[in-house]
């Protein structure tokens, strides 16, 4: 069975922070008990890559229709998917780099706007 570009993406960005640990000279059986924190954190890493993609041309406010005369304006919800992702990737990292004894991991800080906003802004800028 062929791997799907999401398995191998994810299995790229897992044997990337495998990799972090080992050059940071952490401790295999700590490196084998994080593997299951490794997985969903790679995981996060490719859906935060393809969330920024689809939020490059959302808006940040949606309107919607409830029926029976209820309707508005709301956030749209790929900003709040990506945001509370964001937050869960942080987590997982912040366990694996807190083993390796790192500060800070540039893929992460590569992903990170500084708000939901400043992406907007910034892809407005580019388009």
């Amino acid at each position: 069975m062929e791997k799907t570009d999401l398995e191998s993406r994810k299995n790229k960005e897992k044997n990337r922070l495998k990799r972090l640990l080992k050059s940071a000279g952490t401790e295999e059986w700590k490196i084998r008990m994080l593997l299951p924190v490794m997985e969903n954190t790679a995981w996060m890493c490719v859906k935060l890559e393809d969330s920024i993609a689809a939020i490059k041309s959302s808006e940040i406010a949606i309107t919607y229709d409830n029926g029976g005369g209820q309707s508005g304006i709301r956030q749209n919800p790929l900003f709040q998917g990506y945001e509370s992702l964001w937050k869960s990737y942080m987590t997982g990292m912040s366990q694996i780099m807190a083993s390796a004894g790192a500060q800070k991991d540039v893929k992460s800080e590569k992903l990170k706007p500084k708000s939901v906003i400043a992406l907007v802004r910034s892809n407005q800028k580019q388009g």
